[in-house]
């Protein structure tokens, strides 16, 4: 974006989205030019505008998979789909199931891991440090499931955000 000290016109970048942007969007046309904490919002909005298709295709097709559908009993679909009887189950995994939990997050877990620290160095190094730690607890997790270290329960329990 050229400097608004340039006397030229800005134009932002992405999808103006929600109440706050279209305010945006309202002041960058009557003032011809945009704040610096305009431009960064506007930045935020392109990337997210772009990225955030491609993410969530990903972890769409995570849900899908074959090793995720045949463990989902054990694990459910996400965090809030969890049943008490999966948040107490003592069993750890076995072999077959360590194999597809292994599958799942090789195949399908590090490539939409891989795409969502990728759109979040474009916003800031600081959200990129967040997820990769996000990222090693739960890989951590996973790894001492697939070792028999941890039931299911545990697991699951271990996933729930903080």
């Amino acid at each position: 974006m050229r400097r608004c000290s340039e006397g030229r016109r800005e134009r932002g970048h992405g999808v103006l989205q929600g109440r706050v942007s279209a305010l945006l969007a309202v002041l960058i046309a009557l003032g011809g030019c945009a704040t610096r904490a305009q431009q960064e919002v506007s930045r935020i909005q392109g990337i997210a505008a772009a990225n955030a298709p491609v993410i969530d295709a990903c972890w769409r097709r995570a849900v899908a998979s074959p090793p995720h559908q045949a463990l989902k009993g054990k694990m459910g679909d996400n965090s809030d789909a969890l049943t008490l009887a999966m948040k107490t189950n003592a069993e750890k995994a076995t072999p077959e199931e360590a194999a597809q939990m292994l599958s799942l997050q090789r195949d399908y877990l590090a490539p939409c891991r891989k795409i969502a620290l990728e759109s979040a160095g474009k916003v800031h190094p600081t959200i990129v440090a967040i997820l990769a730690e996000s990222y090693a607890k739960a890989e951590a997790n996973s790894a001492n499931l697939v070792t028999y270290k941890i039931s299911w329960g545990e697991f699951v329990m271990e996933n729930q955000p903080s």
